[in-house]
């Protein structure tokens, strides 16, 4: 079963971006590109469509590609604002055994 963990940091800033989520509107976790380690994520604010996956966490609504329940066990958010990085991160988690 998929998972989303927020960590503080990111339900804090998430709070202060959107201190009330705009009505059929949800975070949409996607791929945004691939590199040596594997797929990179991000989110975006977005309309859900029929086919996604849905998640309610602490009053937010997330939604991804229903594929990526297949492949990931779980996604972590978060947010830093450190010198060498701004912003919100999104890992995956495939579970299971690594290499």
């Amino acid at each position: 079963n998929m998972v989303i963990n927020l960590t503080n940091k990111a339900k804090e800033k998430l709070n202060e971006l959107f201190p009330e989520m705009e009505q059929n509107k949800a975070l949409r976790i996607y791929i945004a590109g691939y590199g040596w380690g594997g797929p990179s994520f991000a989110m975006a604010l977005e309309e859900p469509n029929d086919t996604d996956l849905k998640f309610s966490l602490d009053g937010y609504d997330f939604v991804m590609d229903k594929e990526f329940e297949q492949v990931y066990r779980q996604f972590k958010v978060d947010y830093s604002d450190n010198y060498f990085r701004k912003g919100f991160t999104v890992t995956a988690d495939r579970g299971g055994s690594r290499c």
